[in-house]
């Protein structure tokens, strides 16, 4: 559905959330057919225990990697549980991800910070 509004709106960038919560090779398509939509990397990822086939954490980050470089692979936080608090376990493990697949320090802080200050704008 996101297709025809992306490819209509091309100024507008939309960020998907989770790796496609479920929906990794549809996100995959639609990344590679549109510019501007970005991916992150947010949460758990429990939804990955549920896919009809094999997949982990590692696959996705080399996938979408892959298809759509680091240039729009976004680090996000809306990872928690209750009590509300950040879950740092999930940058590590992602972080750890990234160096396993040798992503280079530069891609590495796209992905965590770059990304996001370029797409909102921001100077820090």
């Amino acid at each position: 559905m996101l297709h025809d509004v992306a490819k209509d709106i091309p100024d507008v960038s939309f960020v998907l959330p989770h790796f496609g919560a479920g929906y990794p090779t549809e996100l995959l398509h639609l990344c590679w057919t549109s510019p501007n939509v970005f991916v992150d990397t947010s949460g758990s990822n429990q939804w990955i225990r549920w896919m009809a086939y094999k997949l982990t954490l590692e696959d996705l980050f080399r996938k979408f990697y892959e298809t759509i470089g680091p240039e729009r692979i976004i680090f996000a936080t809306d990872s928690s549980w209750f009590p509300r608090m950040y879950a740092y376990s999930y940058l590590e493990e992602q972080h750890r991800i990234m160096r396993f697949l040798r992503f280079s320090r530069k891609e590495i802080k796209m992905i965590l910070s770059g990304n996001a200050r370029k797409l909102l704008k921001l100077d820090l």
